[in-house]
């Protein structure tokens, strides 16, 4: 026979286990909305040389302009021919980015959920950090 103590600690740990479990079901994430979707993997290749990314240093708007479909993966093949350190970074999606020392070749992959338009850009300051600062991923 259970005393009164003893009921009480068995309800409380159970009204805490019930209380978890609604907890962990309102506080988890909602599904990722490409969960049940196959895109295509779109790989692009990025060099960086003292003229930006691909160029961009000769474009008077955004560059590179990258478009791609909501779930498709995206892989950037970043190649630094330059001697100096430069970065890659994609809003939303790699903030941090990846930082490439001189001669360095690095892949940053993800999948594109998020429907917009993303800004590229490089994360670390350099001699035509300037030149990196306005490249774009349009996700449709």
């Amino acid at each position: 026979m259970l005393r009164t103590s003893e009921i009480i600690i068995v309800a409380l740990v159970t009204v805490s286990l019930g209380a978890g479990g609604v907890f962990a079901v309102v506080l988890s994430p909602p599904p990722s909305p490409c969960s049940s979707v196959t895109g295509t993997i779109r790989a692009f290749t990025i060099i960086i040389d003292l003229t930006g990314y691909n160029g961009s240093g000769s474009q008077s708007g955004p560059w590179p302009v990258i478009s791609v479909q909501r779930c498709d993966t995206v892989v950037f093949t970043v190649i630094n021919n330059d001697t100096q350190a430069h970065g890659f970074a994609v809003a939303s999606y790699s903030n941090v980015g990846l930082e490439l020392v001189g001669g360095d070749h690095q892949k940053l992959q993800f999948q594109a959920t998020r429907i917009g338009q993303f800004r590229i850009y490089c994360t670390s300051k350099c001699t035509v950090h300037y030149l990196m600062q306005n490249g774009l991923l349009n996700v449709a």
